[in-house]
């Protein structure tokens, strides 16, 4: 669901805990720059490989080496993107230089499938456009005018999307289930729980059930409360949610559900950085064991 607030086009995000996250909506010309940022950065790897590939062959002469460099050309080309989506949770270089980034529509973890379906889309969206305006008989031949008209309004839909949906979507975003956001540029909560640790205590076995990408989703509903955009119904579900994940016998998430969140995010970002120190990085709660109930 999306709102315009302030002049601003904001999109509402529901994730797997209940919390309802607001985020803006990128522009068609943040993307463009994006896209154009990472374009010449993929297109000078692509360049630097080319010119080794080439010297190699020319060394060895060998045919393999010529097919190898085909290969590495069709590789880059197709998995700059794929590499820096899936690496920096949904941003590239050129997205985090617009502080630009792709989530999930219904705020879940952004996944593999959807990352690898809005890329592979992009050749149909842009490279296939590019080709028809610019050489449109290497695409469609010597066609009669009834074939050329419906293919020209075909790449023209698919070049305007971005224009015509409410939240900016691409075809590739539409078919993946993502939209493109501009990331809040906020600090990490505070840590106001400190004093109220001796009240609400968590286990080990209590900590091991979430990982970054939950902690990141309950930052983003503290910083809401922080701002007076959270309501008590909203802590009561997320509070609650956690509670029955972590087995948390107490009544502290039900009476006190900001109490209690503040709580576990601070015991939760501290366990999170011990195993980040000893080596071992928590992605999501997929990569956690299920916890145990207290004795």
């Amino acid at each position: 669901m999306t709102e315009d607030r302030d002049g601003e086009r904001l999109v509402h995000l529901i994730t797997p805990e209940g919390a309802d996250l607001l985020f803006p909506l990128a522009s068609v010309g943040e993307r463009a720059i994006a896209f154009g940022v990472d374009f010449i950065f993929s297109q000078l790897i692509l360049i630097l490989f080319v010119l080794i590939a080439l010297a190699t062959t020319a060394i060895t002469a060998s045919i393999q080496v010529f097919a190898l460099m085909l290969i590495g050309v069709f590789v880059i080309r197709q998995g700059y993107f794929l590499f820096f989506e899936a690496r920096l949770q949904g941003s590239t270089p050129g997205k985090r230089f617009l502080g630009l980034r792709v989530v999930s529509r219904d705020g879940a973890r952004l996944s593999m499938e959807s990352i690898i379906a809005r890329n592979v889309m992009r050749d149909l969206e842009l490279f296939l456009p590019l080709a028809f305006s610019s050489a449109p008989e290497q695409l469609i031949g010597p066609a009669p005018w009834y074939l050329r008209v419906p293919a020209l309004l075909w790449v023209t839909l698919l070049v305007a999307m971005p224009f015509l949906t409410r939240e900016r979507t691409r075809a590739g975003d539409l078919i993946a289930g993502t939209i493109v956001v501009r990331a809040p540029k906020t600090a990490l909560v505070a840590d106001e729980a400190i004093g109220q640790r001796s009240k609400i205590r968590f286990t080990k076995e209590q900590l091991t059930v979430y990982g970054e990408h939950e902690l990141e989703t309950l930052a983003d509903l503290l910083r809401k409360l922080d701002s007076n955009r959270a309501t008590d119904d909203d802590l009561r579900v997320v509070a609650g949610a956690i509670a029955r994940r972590v087995r948390y016998e107490g009544r502290e998430a039900v009476q006190q559900p900001a109490l209690f969140l503040r709580a576990f995010y601070a015991e939760q970002r501290a366990e999170l950085e011990r195993e980040l120190v000893l080596g071992r990085r928590v992605a999501d709660k997929t990569e956690r064991p299920q916890a145990k109930p207290q004795p």
